[in-house]
């Protein structure tokens, strides 16, 4: 449930109990905010009216900076306070005579005009004056990218945050947020990533509503969509901005996906497939517990053929069938993590591991731990070397699991992995990394070929 600001579509939206709140005047860790119509907060000017001040200022008109916050000192007086009426009644007295007189005549005036036209036939053709209902319909537009996760995740995206900071600003991840007003009619919204439409997904936005939520976007995409009302189409497209591609799927947790970003020579990681996160079927982490009912929304949204799971199998002995359906392949992996890579223990698994990944028969693919931590992060940091992702976003991916689990927000656990790599030859930790594979575990040149063109685009 939403409650207090939240930042959607580009703007800081205030909620109470999952409703958007004219609230007025808030304070809110300090700072003071005005929460107009629809809960938005406001920029720039705005008078703020004595019933909306809750208390917090005076009634006045005050400026607000880009970050919505009030400017201090920024205080106008209205113009009926009382500094203006002393002023306006010293001459109260030698203004009122020619007035009143004024007032009297032109009142005796219309009062024959209305006298007159009130004995007058209406014309029968007197037109109507109703708006039409495509002047009531109201769509969002957008003018600046739409961020589908927290703005602190966002700058943590961009290096100018450290996650050890913004994992205390709670869950990263931000559903897209379509606001509407259709008149009280119900309307039907299609949205795709192709301007035809011929494939687009479809919402039903109910007249008695003012936004949908509409989980799992892409990132760095622009979306085409059309609202079809009464007959009428309106059309229209947004970008969302590029980010981490945090997920929604109810029952799993530090769920994201791995595509979306940059390699260091201009390629980009597709996205949806290859999502990591926890395990699914709580065989460890009970909460971690995908339902029967939310499998097929995670099928239709995902299509997952492969679960790659990380873990022993001495967890279920028997025969173990994935929780993300009844077709879908799952082998149990004992991956190693951080500085146990090296192991020759491993060498086997690892060989058997990447092989795997080496195939397009398994994509889309959920790779997962119990936590999508330890594990999940070490393999995901060898095959983003393998990708040829930079050092520096290998490493943002890996901490970003501190949004979930704080101790990973400033964790140096994969210093033994860079130290380890060490060993091998490269130029680059990229290089090292694919080294490592091909002569120190037994991975093909083939299989690093295979991995990069099923996961890199130009």
């Amino acid at each position: 449930m939403k409650n207090g600001l939240i930042y959607e579509n580009g703007e800081l939206i205030y909620y109470e109990s999952d409703h958007p709140r004219h609230a007025g005047v808030i304070k809110v860790d300090g700072d003071i905010y005005y929460i107009s119509r629809h809960g938005r907060a406001v920029k720039g000017h705005h008078i703020v009216h004595g019933e909306m001040t809750n208390g917090l200022l005076k009634r006045g008109t005050y400026t607000f900076g880009e970050d919505y916050k009030l400017i201090k000192d920024s205080y106008v007086a209205p113009k009926n306070s009382k500094k203006n009426k002393k002023g306006a009644k010293k001459n109260k007295r030698s203004a009122f005579i020619l007035p009143a007189c004024l007032a009297l005549a032109l009142l005796l005036v219309a009062g024959a005009i209305w006298i007159k036209e009130s004995r007058l036939p209406k014309p029968s053709d007197t037109p109507d004056t109703d708006t039409s209902t495509s002047d009531r319909i109201v769509l969002p537009t957008f003018d600046e990218e739409v961020l589908l996760c927290s703005p602190e995740a966002k700058l943590v995206y961009d290096g100018k945050l450290s996650v050890a900071k913004a994992c205390a600003s709670g869950n990263p991840y931000r559903a897209f947020v379509f606001s509407y007003e259709l008149n009280g009619q119900d309307g039907l919204l299609k949205l795709s990533e192709h301007a035809d439409l011929s494939n687009a997904k479809e919402y039903i936005l109910a007249g008695k509503s003012v936004s949908l939520s509409i989980d799992n976007l892409k990132t760095n995409t622009t979306y085409y969509y059309q609202v079809t009302v009464a007959g009428e189409n309106y059309t229209g497209n947004f970008k969302t901005a590029q980010s981490t591609r945090f997920l929604s799927i109810p029952g799993l947790y530090n769920t994201r996906d791995i595509g979306g970003g940059s390699t260091m020579d201009g390629k980009t990681v597709k996205q949806g497939m290859l999502i990591r996160g926890t395990e699914p079927d709580g065989l460890v982490e009970t909460n971690c517990f995908l339902s029967t009912t939310d499998i097929p929304y995670v099928q239709q949204t995902f299509g997952f053929v492969c679960d790659l799971d990380l873990r022993a199998d001495i967890l279920f002995p028997g025969e173990y069938q994935s929780r993300l359906g009844e077709d879908v392949k799952h082998t149990f992996y004992e991956a190693p993590a951080f500085g146990a890579v090296f192991s020759t223990t491993y060498r086997p698994m690892l060989k058997n591991l990447f092989h795997e990944l080496a195939d397009p028969a398994n994509y889309p693919m959920y790779m997962h731990c119990t936590y999508g931590a330890d594990r999940t992060g070490t393999l995901i940091y060898l095959l983003q070397g393998v990708l040829g992702v930079a050092e520096e976003d290998m490493v943002r991916e890996f901490q970003t699991t501190g949004f979930f689990f704080n101790k990973y927000a400033a964790s140096n656990s994969l210093d033994v992995i860079r130290a380890g790599l060490e060993n091998y030859p490269g130029d680059t930790l990229q290089e090292k990394i694919v080294n490592f594979l091909t002569t120190g575990v037994g991975v093909t040149q083939e299989e690093i070929n295979s991995i990069r063109r099923i996961l890199l685009e130009e």
